[in-house]
């Protein structure tokens, strides 16, 4: 009988681990790609908002000396509440697709998973 390498020498399985192993590799890889695209998300959001608040304390000091930093502050506040929605949309949308297709793998697997058993019961 087949045992795994890690385990102590008498643990032993009489059924086939290798479609479990295939299936958990695969959901294994798709985690870390959508890991690495959530990442990426997150990254590129977090720039986009130090970007922006970069460009308004630039601005806020600008407008000490001319006296309109009433005026900066409302825009910020004003352009803040426009873009942050937007933000958050992006990311929903990109966590949405990591999901979407995260099910469609298990889905897949599952599938295959039924049908090898299917085939093997009917021999």
């Amino acid at each position: 009988m087949p045992y795994l390498r890690g385990l102590y020498p008498r643990a032993t399985f009489n059924f086939n681990l290798a479609p479990v192993f295939r299936a958990g590799a695969l959901i294994e890889d798709e985690i870390f790609a959508a890991s690495a695209t959530v990442t990426a998300d997150l990254t590129a959001s977090a720039a986009r908002r130090g970007l922006r608040c970069f460009e308004f304390l630039t601005r806020l000091a600008c407008s000490i000396d001319h006296g309109d930093a009433v005026e900066v502050l409302s825009d910020y506040v004003e352009n803040e509440l426009e873009e942050y929605p937007r933000e958050m949309a992006r990311l929903c949308e990109a966590g949405s697709g990591v999901l979407s297709h995260a099910a469609e793998l298990c889905r897949d697997i599952a599938a295959d998973q039924a049908s090898e058993t299917e085939a093997k019961t009917v021999v």
